[in-house]
């Protein structure tokens, strides 16, 4: 695939704040000489326009136009810079797993109870220690560098 940057439009530069950038590749059935280009703009305008609808502002657009795909099809990649969505991924996907690593650390201690019959002293420092285990994850993935 040899993608050429066939459209660029910046806007909305003064936006200061989280943002996203979504990349997908899609085919047009139509060589491009029968208005492939201008049925992909047809597509990326109805995403704008979605976007708009869901209050994010645009910030950058790159269409890419595969110049060696097939003879009755024509590949598109595009990049579209926005505001971030309302939801809050990074505090969902910590949420996530935080439960995960709970139902992790619940596991492993049930498989260690049936060693606390033979040292009952053992159980406490390993729950405290898969305590400070999975805390450690978490502060891990909340300050970690994105």
């Amino acid at each position: 695939m040899a993608f050429e940057l066939i459209h660029f439009s910046k806007a909305n530069q003064g936006y200061r704040g989280p943002a996203e950038k979504c990349t997908w590749d899609f085919t047009v059935n139509l060589p491009d000489q029968l208005g492939a280009s201008w049925k992909a703009k047809q597509l990326v305008d109805a995403h704008i326009e979605e976007l708009a609808k869901q209050d994010a502002v645009l910030l950058e657009l790159r269409l890419y136009e595969d110049k060696l795909s097939g003879t009755f099809t024509t590949a598109y990649r595009v990049e579209v810079t926005s505001s971030a969505s309302p939801l809050w991924w990074n505090v969902i996907i910590v949420g996530v797993l935080t439960i995960l690593a709970l139902v992790t650390v619940y596991w492993i201690i049930r498989a260690v109870e049936n060693i606390s019959k033979y040292s009952p002293a053992t159980m406490p420092i390993l729950g405290l220690a898969a305590l400070a285990a999975a805390t450690a994850v978490v502060v891990y993935l909340i300050r970690r560098p994105t």
